[in-house]
């Protein structure tokens, strides 16, 4: 018996490849927002403490990024 998982693909639409599209990758992002990497990686796997997401989420379109 043969058993496989099927992960959800991205949708064109979700934060991660809407930012991408528009050139910025989470270490960009990082440098640009004073904060980690990994910070944003977890922020574009919905995973991000929802505080710190309130904070680089305002800072984010007060510099218009395309949110």
């Amino acid at each position: 018996m043969v058993s496989f998982t099927i992960a959800p693909a991205k949708q064109i639409d979700d934060l991660e490849p809407t930012l991408t599209r528009h050139g910025y990758d989470a270490n960009s992002l990082a440098e640009q927002f004073n904060a980690k990497p990994a910070e944003i990686k977890l922020w574009f796997r919905g995973q991000l403490d929802p505080v710190r997401v309130r904070e680089l989420h305002s800072q984010m379109r007060d510099a218009g990024l395309p949110l």
